[in-house]
């Protein structure tokens, strides 16, 4: 009897209410990230780490397990998250540049263009006031001694702190050289973070082909892997498709530019649909990316560093890692060659903040996700 009631009752609620169900959305819940996402584990990692987006920050982020590339897109609406079609769209990518440079390093390397052991002096015509003997091989995998900024900056004039490398330039490298230059350990021994270091790396390879680095990543990498939205040069940048970055109290930021002598430090622009053709040739037994990818330094047990890659290697997983950080952007890149899984996650929140964290960890535990039978 009572079931019956119910059905009456909801059978006139029906009839009442037709007409205006769909022309008053206020009644309904709004819709969350759980309705836009099949995969609720997904779902549940993503509101564990960047619950507090701020409003108009998005994430794209790439899944990729062996055959299969799921693309997910989040953004806050009106605090709450939601999915949104972001695979196309471009974001600074930061410092995972470094690992493209050394990708270059190692096709020079096999052309005979480049060695890992020539050394910083051989690379110039003027006498080094240190670290003469810094090998290509210590620029690329930050053993170099040398410290993460050069310590001249102060020569460059009216330098923005908003975009930090667009004046540094060939004089101002020169005169570090010459002048400046000391290093914080013996080259070699110990393991410390270098921007200036990758970023003559990159100078150094441009230099030897005769070409800006630009070019030569055109040449290299995106031309032959058809990555036809990336590029390190924000002229070139489609602008409908840029991504606006974003600073910690949801203020617009500006892109980061970089002269010649630092743009193989974090300069490239780059969508989730590129990078997923990047890792895909990294799964292959490739000469010239599998040369990055070997141990070259151990940092400590179960951290160590290639060519541009840090490697974590822990429980008969080996994970091939970096992650980026500009004034408005973050993003992580993660993969596992042997099981071929990996993720990329990119987003207009700055790289200056706790919100790089996040995303390094949203990255990493995603990961983890997918690698997990």
């Amino acid at each position: 009897m009572k079931i019956k009631t119910m059905t009456i009752i909801a059978s006139i609620c029906s009839i009442i209410l037709s007409s205006c169900s769909n022309d008053d959305d206020s009644i309904d819940t709004p819709k969350t990230l759980k309705d836009d996402i099949e995969n609720q584990e997904f779902v549940k990692t993503i509101e564990d780490n960047v619950s507090d987006l701020p409003k108009n920050v998005q994430i794209a982020i790439a899944v990729i397990d062996n055959e299969s590339t799921k693309y997910i897109g989040v953004y806050n609406s009106n605090n709450v998250l939601r999915g949104t079609n972001n695979a196309d769209k471009i974001f600074e990518i930061g410092s995972i540049t470094k690992v493209f440079t050394s990708i270059c390093l190692s096709k020079l390397i096999t052309t005979n263009n480049a060695t890992l052991t020539e050394t910083l002096q051989h690379q110039f015509d003027f006498s080094l006031h240190g670290g003469a003997d810094i090998s290509l091989l210590q620029l690329a995998n930050h053993t170099s001694g040398l410290p993460s900024l050069p310590t001249n900056i102060d020569e460059v004039e009216d330098i923005d702190p908003n975009d930090p490398y667009a004046t540094y330039d060939i004089n101002h490298l020169e005169s570090y050289l010459q002048n400046h230059i000391s290093l914080n350990s013996v080259s070699g021994t110990q393991y410390e973070y270098s921007n200036i270091g990758t970023g003559m790396l990159g100078y150094i390879l441009s230099k030897k082909m005769g070409i800006s680095y630009e070019g030569l990543l055109q040449s290299l990498v995106f031309g032959p892997l058809q990555m036809s939205n990336s590029t390190t040069l924000l002229a070139n940048v489609d602008a409908t498709k840029l991504v606006a970055g974003r600073d910690e109290k949801d203020n617009l930021a500006p892109n980061w530019n970089f002269l010649e002598v630092m743009t193989g430090i974090g300069s490239i622009k780059s969508s989730v649909i590129d990078l997923e053709k990047f890792v895909r040739k990294n799964f292959e037994d490739d000469l010239i990316y599998n040369l990055p990818q070997e141990t070259t330094f151990e940092i400590e047990q179960g951290s160590a560093v290639g060519l541009g890659w840090h490697i974590l290697e822990s429980e008969g997983y080996r994970i091939l890692n970096h992650n980026g950080g500009t004034g408005g952007y973050s993003s992580y890149l993660g993969l596992d060659k042997d099981n071929k899984k990996a993720i990329i996650v990119l987003s207009n929140i700055t790289g200056l903040g706790t919100y790089s964290n996040k995303i390094t960890e949203l990255g990493s535990s995603l990961l983890e996700n997918i690698s997990v039978e």
